[in-house]
């Protein structure tokens, strides 16, 4: 037990409280106004930006190991755009009804999206490559011990949404997002407090 202790933290952590806090906010959002759906392009939905940009930020700010945070940025970078729909909430709404968006299908040159989206993922592989990012996480794996709750309850919510996707339940779905995002967030910021200070 003493060597899994070694590796493995059990402890609840404070940054935690982020998904807590965002999830117990949604609902009473949802209670307070009636709502049913939470739509696309919408306040709720719009909310998942923020861990998410916040993370990038951090790791892109990061004094150690910059190769693998660059990694997890570009990645938390992507989840940002998907969540914009790749841009699509920008530009692409559907006459009189802004919470759909027309497919990429419907552009002349729309097919290139999911090639540009398929090279930026090609170009982050290279560059975990390049950089070798391995070593940091070999480094970081024996300087920081894994949050195991933080990693647990991000696992129970990515069922909640997996769920919700199912059952066509959207506030489900998308309070269950929001909380994996916050969850993400927290788990760079246990992260980057510990390696920032070698």
């Amino acid at each position: 037990m003493e060597k899994i202790k070694k590796y493995i933290d059990f402890s609840f952590k404070k940054t935690d409280l982020i998904g807590l806090y965002s999830v117990i906010f949604c609902f009473v959002f949802v209670e307070i106004f009636n709502i049913t759906e939470i739509w696309e392009n919408t306040f709720l939905e719009n909310l998942q930006l923020i861990p998410l940009i916040l993370g990038a930020i951090l790791c892109f700010k990061a004094k150690k190991h910059k190769p693998f945070y660059i990694v997890i940025a570009m990645l938390l970078v992507l989840f940002f755009m998907r969540e914009l729909s790749y841009g699509r909430v920008l530009f692409a709404a559907i006459p009189d009804n802004p919470h759909d968006f027309y497919p990429w299908s419907h552009y002349k040159w729309g097919y290139l999206a999911n090639i540009i989206i398929g090279l930026y993922l090609v170009s982050i592989f290279i560059f975990g490559i390049i950089k070798k990012i391995w070593n940091d996480i070999i480094a970081i794996i024996n300087k920081v011990k894994f949050p195991f709750l933080s990693f647990l309850t991000t696992l129970i919510f990515i069922a909640f949404e997996i769920t919700g996707e199912k059952i066509h339940n959207t506030v489900l779905e998308e309070i269950s997002e929001l909380a994996i995002y916050c969850l993400t967030l927290s788990i760079c910021i246990i992260y980057l407090k510990i390696t920032n200070k070698e």
